[in-house]
């Protein structure tokens, strides 16, 4: 598996960043699930404002408040190269890195790194896959040198 980002309009994290990011997924992903998330993933990228962010929650999610990020699915299989698109809001991005003191580069890792794990299949449905992913995340986020913050868990 390989994951390609694509980047709609400005970016917060630079290339070197998001290269690192998809090496580290690709490194956990690859260890834990014996080979069901084969296939490249190519991501879209794009970092919106607070309202942009609640209108697409509205919309899609049926959800009338902004979130942090969104992940959007254009497949399927996900086998075969699952394509999708993630949306991270930039205020709340940051908001939470002075909350949380963590790096406003720690914090926009991490919403990047949840994004594309759920486009990969992992989910937050319930104990058991929260305790999963929090651990997955976690990990991750430990092998590219950043300070893992308690993930703030909704469905």
């Amino acid at each position: 598996m390989a994951i390609q980002y694509t980047i709609e309009g400005k970016s917060l994290l630079k290339t070197a960043q998001l290269r690192a990011v998809a090496r580290g997924i690709e490194k956990f992903t690859t260890a834990t699930s014996n080979g069901a998330h084969d296939g490249d993933q190519i991501v879209g990228l794009s970092f919106v404002t607070t309202k942009a962010i609640q209108k697409l929650n509205k919309h899609y999610a049926s959800n009338d408040y902004p979130t942090d990020v969104l992940s959007f699915n254009y497949s399927d299989d996900k086998h075969n190269g699952a394509s999708g698109d993630i949306v991270i809001c930039e205020e709340i991005a940051r908001s939470q890195a002075r909350r949380h003191n963590v790096s406003l580069e720690a914090e926009l890792t991490l919403l990047l790194l949840h994004g594309t794990l759920h486009l990969l299949g992992f989910d937050h449905q319930d104990k058991n896959q929260i305790a999963s992913l929090d651990r997955l995340q976690s990990d991750i986020m430990e092998a590219l040198h950043y300070k893992y913050r308690d993930f703030e868990w909704s469905h």
